[in-house]
């Protein structure tokens, strides 16, 4: 064959000739790595010998052609050829802000000599990223957030399908550029309402989330001593505009200052919320606390009325008109009596209604207060009266895999009492634990495989009367589930590569086998699952190379996929910062550290999976290379003057190198000079010491290829 070896770009043309001696049958059947004829993913080749590169790069890239006689097929001749790529990708536009909710259409362009496949695998990569960066599409479709995010800088990216190595990028930012207007009356009545309207106008073209987030506020106030907000409608404005109306109902005492505030803060930003000041200036009213309320049959509830700027403050009492209600209606009793005392007029203002045995009508049952001095000046609670307590779980049905953690909460309508004792029921809870373990504050957990059936009810039973109770069904899933990623967060460029491990339930076991199977960023990895409930893989540098995150999903031999979870590749840190404490200032506030898991760094031994657990230090002789472990701290002696030098030895069981980084806290007064290997796990540092070194104590920090960091506090001493 000739030639016997060369290149050709992907998609491109390379011809090849063979010569077949002492025979006169020249024929020959032309192969690419034993493909006859070859395919589509090695490239092809006619009968001619022309080859053609596949589109897409092959792995390995160097493909074998084949020449075989068809006089004799046990004569051959072969030549390598390697399938190279000169691909370039670009992004346009190029940069630029994308506004809250609104797209961009990013468009790639593939450029080569050859022939390639043109397309592209578009992603996206930032600080926000996965769940709060927004979304692009297959074809390169971006779709900003809904809501800002911390970090607001997005990388757009687009990887060529043809040569993965090959990638075009640009960065997005994404603005907020909404406004919201506040209108209100500047005062308000004791006890009466008025109307707030917060008027969001987004930038048209944008799609942002038009949540509205109320509160209120006061120097002479907080809760409900401030009023009351109830948001009443939300409408259209117009074009893409929303207005929402808030009704705020004044106290019923006006506080001193009597100066509230309302402020409407966007869920989509919270820093363009929007603040109204309301004046509540005193007026004549009664009004009755709380405005409504829901009780079973044979219940009590507390009743207050609050007058204001009447100056004889007595009221009347009644239930459905009737003075002091009756076994109809319901009875208003003296606070805590029983048997009832009713209460009829005076300067009760604090009363207990207790519900009659059966449902009165009409129901809901309207309990006034009226002034003696002003009957025209009165307040009022609904109360609707139930057969009997009712109890209501939330969530109400869930599916949760085997040992999810999931809370569940009890309301109790129609009493004060609101305690409720938790249980786990089914068809499938034979034993103990079958079904799960649920707690006594509604913490649900569980079981380590799923009962049979797999459906199953956790309930919560009436403390005041446990003839009532509330159910959330529950779906313990079949499938393989994965709950825990160890580690779920790295930092960008671990260079050494590691060992993830899923833990869950569901997942094949490679014994007896066939096992499952690691998809990390969608690739299959060989996978060891030691139990149904534990999987690992290797996970290379390359993955885990720039920030973004990493996919990670189990797939059965079956086929069945588990649910996917996302290993988080957080951008390295650029500097360190000291935090300062001291005992007249012990604490710090506003400080956010971002801290991920430590690696494995290639091992996976079980309770020792760090290469960067410092067991002991000490110092080390040179003079007959040895080192003396200890536990105290390595003391360092600063000299008069100049610098001195000093030699220490750390020891890991899992084996320190000279591949580390070792760096020693404070203002660089000390510095590692050199580091050798001095066997068993044990790396030979060697110090160097100013003369104006401060004295006291020292960190030590270990830091590997894969940027894990640990800290070795307190192992130096400067005297």
């Amino acid at each position: 064959m000739t030639p016997k070896s060369g290149s050709v770009v992907l998609g491109n043309t390379a011809s090849f000739s063979a010569n077949v001696a002492n025979t006169t049958d020249e024929a020959v059947g032309w192969s690419v790595n034993g493909v006859p004829g070859g395919n589509a993913a090695l490239g092809t080749i006619t009968s001619a010998g022309a080859y053609t590169a596949p589109a897409d790069l092959p792995s390995p890239a160097t493909v074998t052609i084949t020449a075989t006689s068809h006089a004799d097929g046990t004569k051959s001749d072969s030549a390598a050829v390697t399938v190279t790529s000169d691909i370039a990708v670009s992004v346009t536009p190029n940069g630029g802000g994308v506004e809250l909710g609104a797209g961009t259409a990013f468009h790639a362009t593939v450029t080569s000599s050859g022939h390639p496949d043109t397309a592209v695998r578009w992603s996206i990569a930032g600080g926000a990223c996965p769940n709060s960066c927004g979304a692009i599409d297959s074809n390169g479709n971006y779709t900003a957030p809904a809501i800002l995010p911390a970090a607001s800088s997005v990388t757009v990216t687009a990887q060529s399908v043809a040569d993965p190595a090959k990638q075009g990028a640009t960065n997005v930012t994404i603005t907020s550029n909404f406004t919201v207007q506040l209108t209100a009356p500047a005062s308000v009545t004791t006890g009466a309402s008025a109307t707030v309207v917060a008027t969001f106008t987004p930038v048209p073209g944008s799609n942002p989330n038009t949540t509205i987030n109320w509160s209120l506020s006061g120097a002479g106030c907080n809760g409900t001593s401030c009023g009351t907000l109830n948001t009443v409608t939300t409408q259209s404005t117009g074009g893409s505009g929303t207005a929402e109306t808030a009704a705020y109902t004044a106290p019923v005492q006006a506080p001193n200052p009597n100066t509230v505030t309302i402020t409407a803060t966007p869920q989509a930003d919270a820093s363009k919320k929007a603040q109204t000041m309301i004046a509540v200036q005193p007026g004549e009213s009664v009004n009755v606390t709380p405005l409504t309320a829901t009780l079973a049959a044979s219940h009590r509830v507390t009743l207050t009325a609050q007058v204001t700027g009447i100056e004889n403050t007595a009221v009347t009492w009644s239930a459905n008109g009737i003075a002091g209600g009756n076994t109809a209606v319901g009875l208003i009793c003296a606070v805590g009596s029983d048997p009832c005392q009713t209460v009829t007029s005076g300067n009760t203002l604090q009363v207990d209604y207790v519900a009659p045995g059966a449902i009165p009508a009409p129901n809901p049952v309207m309990v006034q207060a009226t002034s003696v001095a002003d009957a025209n000046k009165n307040g009022s609670a609904q109360v609707t009266v139930i057969n009997h307590v009712l109890v209501s779980v939330q969530p109400g049905s869930v599916t949760l895999a085997p040992q999810s953690v999931q809370a569940f909460a009890a309301s109790v309508l129609g009493t004060s009492n609101q305690s409720v004792i938790w249980q786990v029921q089914g068809a499938g809870c034979v034993a103990a634990g079958d079904c799960g373990t649920v707690d006594a504050n509604g913490i649900y957990t569980g079981p380590t495989a799923a009962p049979a059936p797999n459906a199953l009810q956790v309930v919560a039973v009436s403390s005041d009367d446990t003839t009532q109770s509330g159910a959330a069904n529950v779906t313990i899933s079949t499938g393989a589930n994965i709950l825990s990623l160890h580690p779920a967060s790295v930092y960008a460029g671990a260079a050494d590569g590691f060992t993830v491990r899923i833990e869950g339930s569901g997942f094949a076991a490679s014994n007896p086998g066939p096992g499952a199977t690691l998809l990390i960023g969608g690739i299959a990895r060989t996978t060891a699952c030691t139990s149904t409930t534990e999987c690992t893989a290797p996970v290379n540098a390359s993955d885990v190379a720039r920030p973004g995150s990493v996919s990670v999903q189990a797939r059965n031999a079956n086929g069945t996929n588990s649910n996917v979870v996302e290993l988080v590749v957080a951008a390295p840190n650029t500097s360190d910062e000291a935090i300062a404490l001291t005992n007249g200032a012990p604490g710090a506030s506003g400080k956010d550290i971002v801290v991920v898991d430590l690696t494995t760094a290639g091992i996976s031994v079980p309770g020792d999976n760090l290469d960067l657990n410092v067991a002991a230090l000490g110092a080390f002789s040179t003079a007959n290379n040895s080192c003396a472990l200890t536990g105290n701290p390595v003391v360092l002696r600063r000299p008069a003057n100049g610098v001195a030098s000093a030699d220490v030895c750390l020891f890991s069981q899992s084996g320190l190198d000279t591949s580390m980084t070792y760096t020693v806290s404070g203002a660089g007064d000390v510095a590692v000079i050199a580091k050798q290997p001095a066997g068993l796990g044990i790396i030979h540092l060697t110090l160097q010491i100013a003369a104006n070194a401060v004295v006291g104590t020292r960190t030590l920090f270990v830091q590997n290829r894969n940027l894990d960091k640990t800290a070795a506090s307190g192992a130096l001493e400067v005297q």
